[in-house]
């Protein structure tokens, strides 16, 4: 491995990273401001908020707080499209991240009864599994009647 590619292999990673920190901060930001309590790692809205605001922020100084990071793509650097690759990876795997830990963090909340057509209205009382498999099994009971007036004549 020759050091430009190990420097290329470095900036990356801090690149996935500070991303990585900083989307699970906006997301949590913006779930607080939503109401979407079943997505909040935190009880408190206000401490959802300012931790969210603290993470985005956070990422950003890791990121350039750490080295040199105004390098050319020739140079160890990020081109455009690998960027935006990375950027895609990163922030996917934030809010994976988020749906996966916030649904271990609320488990006891289920919401009061489920409503078909709630939507992203569903995570303000319950938790994204439990919304999910309310949803998956109220699909997979009723998908022919759902279906139906599209198939036949």
């Amino acid at each position: 491995m020759t050091v430009e590619s190990a420097v290329m292999i470095s900036f990356t990673a801090d690149y996935c990273i500070a991303v990585f920190i900083s989307s699970i901060g906006v997301l949590q930001f913006a779930f607080s401001l939503g109401g979407l309590r079943g997505l909040l790692f935190f009880n408190s809205a206000l401490v959802a908020r300012s931790l969210g605001l603290a993470t985005a922020i956070l990422g950003f100084a890791l990121f350039f707080g750490t080295g040199p990071r105004n390098i050319n793509d020739y140079e160890g650097g990020l081109d455009a499209p690998d960027q935006a690759l990375f950027f895609s990876l990163s922030a996917l795997a934030a809010f994976a991240t988020t749906l996966i830990v916030s649904s271990l963090v609320n488990r006891r909340m289920r919401g009061a009864e489920f409503d078909v057509d709630a939507g992203l209205d569903a995570l303000r009382e319950s938790n994204y599994a439990s919304a999910l498999v309310r949803s998956l099994m109220y699909w997979c009971s009723n998908w022919r009647t759902l279906t139906k007036r599209y198939f036949s004549g």
